[in-house]
This record gives C-alpha cells, structure tokens and sequence, in this order.
C-alpha cells in the first residue's frame, strides 16, 4: 500500500506532507512528556517487528498479495499517538533505506498507514474491551480492528489518488476496498495473533488495556517478551525471500487492473540506496541479499526509535530522583 512518488499529484504530495510532519511533531512532544519510558524497549522492538512483518508479502488471490502493514498492532500496544511515531519511523526508513514508497508521497502514506490505521485500529479493539474483560473477545476486537485498519488506510489511500486527479473516485474506491477486504484477513489474524500471545503473558503492557486488568503481571521481567518479539523480527526478517513477487493491492488496482491513469514514477533517490528493493547491491543471492537488507532494515527501525527517546528516558529519571534529593538535603540542614 506504499505510494510512489508520481502517483499524487503535486498539491496533494504537498498537503498531506505538512500534515504528516504537524502529527509527528505534536506525537514527539506527547511520547517525550507523557508516555511510559519504561515502555521505550517495547516500542522500538516494536517498531523492528513491524518493518520485518511487511516485508512478508503473502499471495491472496488472482495475481494480487498483501503485506501486513501494523497501525491497528501498535496502536492497541502502545497506544495511538506512540504508534504513530512507531509506524511513521518505519515508514521513513523504508522509503530512504529501500525506495519502498515515495519521499514526496511519504506524508501520503503515514496519514494512511501511521496515523488513521492505529487511531483506528484502537477505537476498534476499546470497544471491544469495554464489553468484557475476556481474552477470546479481546483477541477477536483485535483481529477485527486489524482488518477494518487496513481498509480505512486503502480507502484513504484511494481518495488521495482520486483527488490527485489520477482516477475515478467510484472505481479506485471500489477496487481500493475490495482487494484490501481480502488483505486485511491477514492484517487481522497476525494482529489477533500478536495480542494473544501479550494477553497470555503480559497483558499490562497492552495500553489499550491498562494496568488494572492485569494485577500483579507488571512484577514480571519485560525481557523475555523482549526476546521473543526481537526473534521473530529477526525470523520474519530472513525469510524475507519467501514473500510473494506479485503486485500489492495498491500497484494491481492501479497497473495491473489499470484504474489509474499512466505517470512517470519519480525518485528524489535516483537509483536508490544499496539496500532499494530489499536487496543488497552486488549480492546476486536472492536469500542472502533479502534477508541482510531485512536486518539491516528492522536494527535501523529499532535503533531510530530508541535514539529518539531513550535519552529523554533517561533525563527524566534523573529529574525525578532530584526532588526527592533535595527535599532530603533541605530536612538534613533544618
């Protein structure tokens, strides 16, 4: 569902570019002043786990596929405005690192992937949650906010190209929803999947679900959970090479199924990187190449995301040992 440059015009490029960039400044402000720090780990293995899901792309019907996308994931475990920043981050590593996704079109696709999906994806699974504390219903919200995220994002990303002036808003609406309908199947069940095995472990760190679900949990160690989620990144990342070749929903609908009208694909990267295509240039093993580029691609994510905050983590809990210190100090004088 990555736009490439070329596919929106000009104005539209331009407009969702300023907004994207006003979300992600507000959200780094929020994460920074008010999110969790200890939960700074969790989002940036998060973030990796993400990147190397959507290199899976998986066959779905007549000559299409589909890739997990991750909004609605993260948006229910870490909320949606750190979410955001997460998925926003993997976005623009794949875009510069991968030519995966345009760098003009790149405010296109976080408003659709990073910023709708996850804000969805959460209301979704809190009205699920509100029902009843069960994890059956729990895990079923969560698959059903994973596929009604990647259709609201495929449909956003069709009116784009519509009002880009590109197609005809009817049939790329049409065409958007019905393929993404059997893609976010997928997206649905690796969601579900993922937030069962948090419900079955550390349901604490689901923020949708908050800590008072889950007494007692948060006394467990993060760190094999840590683990786990970093070794099917890891996993997920090497065999990058099994994923299907065949066009996304977003290129069948626009080339294959010709709804789109023809333009001249633009690159402000030239060539690309050494990593474009999830390759590695001069390797000629698909395998190999797939599955460093992966790697490459996810301790990048993780390491873009743990730079940006892990030092406010750490100031903030030198902040917060100060008052304590000095109010110390002040009884010792008197």
């Amino acid at each position: 569902m990555h736009i490439p440059d070329g596919m929106l015009s000009n104005a539209v490029a331009a407009s969702t570019d300023v907004g994207a960039l006003g979300f992600i400044a507000y959200g780094t402000f929020w994460i920074k002043k008010y999110f969790d720090q200890k939960k700074i780990v969790l989002m940036a293995v998060l973030g990796a786990l993400i990147f190397a899901l959507q290199m899976l792309n998986f066959p779905v019907a007549g000559g299409t596929s589909g890739h997990f996308a991750g909004g609605a994931l993260a948006g229910i475990v870490l909320g949606p405005i750190p979410a955001m920043i997460v998925v926003s981050a993997v976005l623009l590593v794949q875009s510069l690192l991968f030519s995966d996704g345009g760098v003009l079109a790149l405010g296109a696709n976080i408003i659709n992937m990073a910023i709708l999906a996850p804000f969805i994806g959460y209301s979704i699974f809190m009205i699920f949650n509100g029902i009843r504390a069960n994890k059956t219903l729990r895990v079923t919200g969560a698959s059903i906010a994973g596929w009604v995220a990647c259709l609201v994002a495929a449909c956003a990303a069709a009116i784009e190209v519509w009002a880009s002036g590109h197609a005809a808003l009817g049939i790329v609406l049409t065409s958007m929803a019905g393929w993404h309908a059997l893609i976010g199947i997928g997206e649905g069940l690796i969601t579900g999947g993922i937030i069962a095995y948090l419900l079955a472990v550390r349901p604490d760190l689901i923020e949708a679900i908050g800590p008072n679900d889950a007494t007692g949990q948060s006394q467990r160690p993060i760190r094999p959970v840590i683990i786990t989620l970093t070794i099917l990144a890891l996993v997920a990342a090497s065999g990058s090479f099994l994923a299907s070749s065949n066009p996304d929903g977003l290129e069948f609908v626009y080339f294959n199924s010709k709804v789109g009208k023809p333009f001249a694909e633009t690159s402000l990267l030239g060539k690309g990187s050494l990593f474009a295509g999830y390759g590695v240039r001069g390797i000629s093993n698909d395998a190999l190449a797939g599955a460093l580029a992966g790697i490459v691609g996810l301790a990048v994510t993780g390491l873009l995301l743990w730079v940006l905050f892990a030092r406010h983590k750490k100031n903030a809990a030198i902040a917060q040992n100060e008052p304590a210190h000095l109010d110390h100090t002040s009884n010792s004088d008197s």
